[in-house]
């Protein structure tokens, strides 16, 4: 055994010093030949995804919970762009992000550390694993039969493999990010951290939009990130155990967030109608009657600022075209009635834009522009009702978990699960779309699924300290 006093000890040169220094000094010009030879023969993206991977399995070997910290807080950014994986329809090529990159990582270790038994022993069922396993079943059913019952009307050189499994992949990375977050918190302090960096880019998103965004790094769609802090911070103002002053800070950040989504960016309808919507729930959930005062509040302002209104949302709204979603509604239904399982995950660009929309005269739109028409269209109407079963279902549990603890940190969930599902029947903020900028958008719409995982999560910790 190696002497380490002689080891220490300065100004002397030992043979097993030498020896020591001697195998360091060979493993640093090995790696570092190798790699040179892997930056000169391979892409320099690759060159800095092996050094950031390394990076990274350093981060997951000393605490798994650190790597999921660092996840939340750097996924909203859409960066890390690949080089071309995908191509569809259109010819240009798309590459994947960090969100996905990192989260496939994180799911892989994940899946070690569950067949290794090292995930936290206590265990509960909840709303969302059972409807989320049958939908991504038939996902997986769902591309099948879009091959094997092709519509002969539709080219088949207009079917493109590879955005199939993009959008299985999509599917499987969401639900992949809520069962990773659910089982594998292992305390309230990691809790805790993670709650927390969970609220970082939805925060961050906001005070940098308030000021007119002079740091030009923000989250695609950023409102609906934010809309998680800001329920919880009402939430915050509302319940009776917080103090004084946090409940000043929270009206306050709550007033922020309705100036900054809804006055500076009413034109951009999802984004307040989310917000509003969260809010909404959270109010009425924890008190009707002032539910009902807010009602009449908002009654009130909508007819003394509807000059303003009507301009920027109803004229605005009809300018850019923002209408024509309740034309794909009716397309998306027109789908599901004349394909039972649906067109299939990823053809609704192939059906619509080179054959049915000459057939029916309907909108020539490379996506449904909503969750629920895009589901209808193209997994029918079973994988609709699927998706509703999710949400439906794992709100009820989350309800009835905050009737039995009265907390405000499921009530500000439920808040953002109702914000976001009413919002997704306007947009693709559930589910990203392939061609609707999905594996962009994928870095807002995969925060929904890691709240919902942290909710699992804290209800496990809480009934194991009970």
């Amino acid at each position: 055994m190696l002497d380490n006093q002689n080891l220490t000890e300065p100004g002397k040169w030992t043979p097993e010093r030498i020896a020591l220094v001697t195998r360091n000094t060979t493993i640093v010009v090995v790696a570092g030949i190798l790699l040179g030879v892997f930056a000169v023969a391979a892409n320099l993206y690759y060159v800095a995804a092996v050094v950031g991977a390394a990076l990274l399995v350093a981060i997951v070997a000393w605490q798994f919970e650190a790597a999921l910290v660092i996840y939340v807080i750097v996924a909203f950014v859409p960066w890390g762009r690949t080089p071309d994986l995908a191509m569809g329809g259109s010819g240009a090529g798309k590459g994947v992000y960090i969100s996905e990159i990192m989260l496939c990582f994180l799911l892989v270790v994940w899946l070690g550390r569950y067949l290794l038994g090292a995930l936290p022993k206590q265990r509960i069922s909840s709303g969302y694993y059972i409807p989320i396993a049958i939908y991504l079943a038939y996902s997986l059913l769902n591309v099948v039969n879009s091959y094997l019952f092709w519509d002969p009307h539709v080219n088949r050189i207009y079917q493109h493999p590879m955005v199939n499994i993009v959008e299985l992949v999509l599917r499987f990375l969401s639900a992949g990010a809520l069962v990773m977050v659910a089982t594998s918190v292992s305390s309230r302090k990691w809790l805790r951290y993670i709650t927390i960096a969970m609220m970082v880019p939805g925060l961050y998103n906001m005070l940098n939009a308030s000021i007119g965004g002079p740091i030009p790094i923000c989250a695609p769609w950023w409102p609906l990130v934010a809309v998680f802090p800001v329920g919880y911070m009402w939430a915050t103002a509302m319940q009776s155990g917080a103090s004084r002053w946090h409940k000043v800070i929270a009206i306050l950040g709550v007033m922020l967030a309705i100036f900054t989504i809804f006055y500076r960016s009413v034109s951009w309808v999802s984004g307040w109608f989310c917000l509003f919507v969260c809010l909404g729930t959270i109010t009425a959930l924890h008190s009707r009657r002032f539910f009902v005062l807010l009602l009449m509040v908002i009654l009130i302002v909508t007819f003394t600022a509807w000059p303003f209104i009507h301009k920027n949302v109803v004229i605005g709204s009809q300018e850019e075209g923002d209408y024509n979603r309740f034309a794909l509604m009716a397309d998306a239904w027109k789908y599901a009635t004349t394909f039972p399982l649906g067109v299939g995950l990823g053809n609704y660009r192939t059906y619509n834009s080179f054959y049915y929309s000459q057939k029916w005269g309907s909108m020539v739109f490379t996506s449904a522009h909503g969750t629920y028409s895009q589901h209808l269209a193209e997994m029918g109407i079973p994988g609709f009702i699927l998706l509703i079963m999710i949400l439906g279902s794992g709100f009820t549990w989350v309800l009835r978990e905050y009737r039995r603890k009265n907390d405000r940190f499921l009530l500000a969930i439920l808040g953002q699960m109702a914000g976001i599902s009413a919002a997704a029947f306007i947009g693709d903020y559930i589910i990203p779309t392939y061609h609707n900028g999905g594996l962009t958008t994928f870095s807002t719409t995969v925060y929904s699924w890691l709240i919902w995982g942290l909710a699992i999560a804290y209800v496990r910790i809480s009934k194991v300290a009970e």
